[in-house]
């Protein structure tokens, strides 16, 4: 069953986003920022063109990164604060919990998207470990906290290896968006830089009719061969694995 907003401001201590208004109300403001009823709205614009081919992958990766730049942090906490929650289950090994956000309008009742939004929270050994993606798109926007966030191109598949070139090697603060589609950023890593750290993710998925709705593939750049032009081949590894060899501090 969702868990209840009552429920939740019972255990807040157990789920960090009601701090989250205080703390989001002291970033810097934006000269133009947009409410987060706005920024949901065009992320449901943006996803459902992406799903009906009428904007291609490169398109909505960027304009759903520079999205992130508007909108107002402190508006997007207030919906959070009025959002039915759900845990999606326990973690597996270092993955940070998640959970499942639905928003809901004026009258309270859900309102339709037409993408997942799910929130990742970070403690301080979480680690989501590199991985490939596929019949999907996500952008993964910092509201909480440091992330140290790393991303490769998807170049090239080989049997038991992906082809990669890093894109992106930063330290993500509130307010950025790493997101990812099968052209761009398609392998993505995210590992915390402070005590607490969340994520807020809009996720699409079944974007290739006759395919599964998604696939996730663990892939090791760590200690894959790096080839003259710089590109990494990284062999594709097992969940299991993935979480004996990266951690939070890899």
């Amino acid at each position: 069953m969702p868990v209840s907003r009552r429920s939740l401001l019972r255990n807040c201590a157990s789920f960090p986003v009601y701090a989250l208004v205080a703390e989001l109300a002291r970033a810097a403001p934006r000269t133009q920022a947009v409410p987060a009823r706005r920024w949901l709205s065009l992320q449901s614009e943006l996803a459902r063109a992406l799903a009906g081919g009428k904007i291609s992958p490169a398109d909505w990766h960027q304009q759903v990164n520079e999205l992130s730049k508007d909108v107002d942090l402190e508006s997007l906490a207030h919906e959070l604060r009025r959002a039915r929650i759900k845990d999606a289950g326990a973690p597996f090994g270092h993955d940070p919990q998640k959970r499942f956000v639905t928003i809901l309008g004026e009258d309270d009742a859900p309102v339709r998207l037409g993408y997942g939004l799910a929130l990742f929270d970070f403690g301080p050994e979480s680690v989501i470990t590199p991985h490939a993606h596929r019949y999907m798109a996500s952008a993964h926007m910092v509201i909480d906290g440091r992330v140290r966030v790393r991303t490769f191109d998807r170049v090239k598949d080989e049997e038991n290896f992906l082809i990669l070139r890093p894109t992106q090697d930063t330290l993500a603060e509130p307010g950025h968006s790493a997101a990812m589609t099968s052209s761009t950023d398609n392998v993505h890593w995210f590992a915390p830089r402070s005590s607490r750290a969340m994520t807020i993710d809009v996720i699409i998925d079944g974007l290739d009719r006759g395919k599964d709705r998604y696939l996730i593939e663990p892939v090791d750049p760590l200690r894959g061969s790096q080839l003259s032009d710089g590109t990494i081949r990284a062999p594709l590894i097992s969940f299991e694995r993935s979480m004996e060899l990266y951690r939070a501090s890899s």
